[in-house]
């Protein structure tokens, strides 16, 4: 007869538990460890695809400098806006796009240094928004957004508005510095920016319209008399070469008898926004960055880089380069 037998089942089941014990404890730590392993990949993927983003800004930075070394005008067939759109390289690629920011009416143009609204921008926007069929009063909305004092202009809105809603904020009373902060206007939401954001941007300093860029609904804002038509017979008429000042677009047959503001325009751009897209692996970044070419030097100077917004990125059927 065995000597303790029950002493012997009583050690294997100690046994038999602490093989259980060590063999969960054990899945765990490969499990943690399999996690933190993803984890660490998809961080350093995450990072490489950026690394390849501002790769991609860093080209458009290159060839804008170059064309301002090699052309005295910017038009769309320019080496900037007949770029590559993608790039593939081992492991994922570059999506680039780059806008002439010039090509569009800035909203900025419209608050004067003094705090009050510009006449002449003014002017410009009216036409663009009946050009487009747009409510004046969505325009009214955003001069009351701007402006510094408290008096409603036409069917606009000021602080008394929007201090009566559920979640009650003010008007901002100064420039815009994201094309986002319109949808707090009243009014205004994200069907009538996707309408109006191939032909609006904001910028911090005011700026003209490049008559080789702009759209026609754009060049339509040059003149009272200017309409659609004849300013899509401009843009048919620009394909080839563009125009290399601004006498031969004001003597441009189309424009007889119409007096243009040559202030408002110009053969050139400053201001160009550059949307990246860089997918490594499984990891996608995308930028939106705007750069300042200094016109004396062709120096360019990144103003704002957005990495997380996916605001009014461009579709497919979008055509950056021209405005469009």
């Amino acid at each position: 007869m065995t000597p303790y037998p029950r002493q012997q089942g009583v050690a294997l089941i100690t046994v038999l538990l602490v093989t259980a014990v060590a063999t969960v404890i054990a899945s765990e730590v490969v499990s943690r460890l399999h996690f933190h392993i993803q984890r660490n990949q998809a961080q350093q993927a995450q990072a490489q695809a950026y690394q390849y983003a501002l790769g991609g800004e860093a080209l458009v930075r290159q060839l804008l400098h170059q064309d301002y070394q090699e052309n005295e005008f910017d038009q769309r067939t320019d080496r900037w806006a007949k770029l590559k759109p993608v790039y593939k390289f081992d492991q994922g690629q570059l999506t680039i796009q780059v806008v002439d920011l010039n090509s569009r009416l800035n909203i900025n143009n419209l608050l004067s240094q003094d705090g009050q609204i510009n006449d002449t921008s003014h002017e410009q926007f009216k036409r663009l928004f009946a050009t487009l069929n747009i409510d004046q009063q969505r325009l009214d909305a955003l001069l009351d957004w701007l402006d510094r004092d408290s008096l409603p202009k036409g069917l606009g809105s000021e602080d008394d508005e929007y201090l009566a809603l559920d979640k009650p904020y003010r008007t901002a009373n100064q420039a815009l510095s994201h094309l986002s902060e319109l949808t707090l206007l009243k009014g205004w939401d994200n069907q009538l920016l996707r309408l109006l954001a191939p032909h609006i941007t904001v910028l911090p300093t005011t700026s003209d319209i490049n008559i080789n860029t702009a759209s026609a609904e754009v060049l339509t804002t040059l003149a009272k008399e200017l309409d659609l038509q004849k300013a899509e017979a401009l843009v048919t008429s620009r394909e080839s070469n563009g125009f290399d000042s601004m006498d031969s677009f004001i003597s441009h047959g189309e424009l007889t008898g119409i007096k243009i503001n040559s202030q408002l325009a110009s053969v050139s751009s400053n201001y160009f926004l550059a949307y990246v897209e860089s997918r490594f692996a499984d990891s996608r970044i995308r930028l939106q960055s705007i750069l300042y070419r200094e016109p004396s030097t062709g120096e360019l100077s990144l103003v704002s880089r957005d990495r997380n917004s996916r605001f009014l990125w461009p579709r497919p059927t979008d055509n950056p380069a021209s405005g469009k």
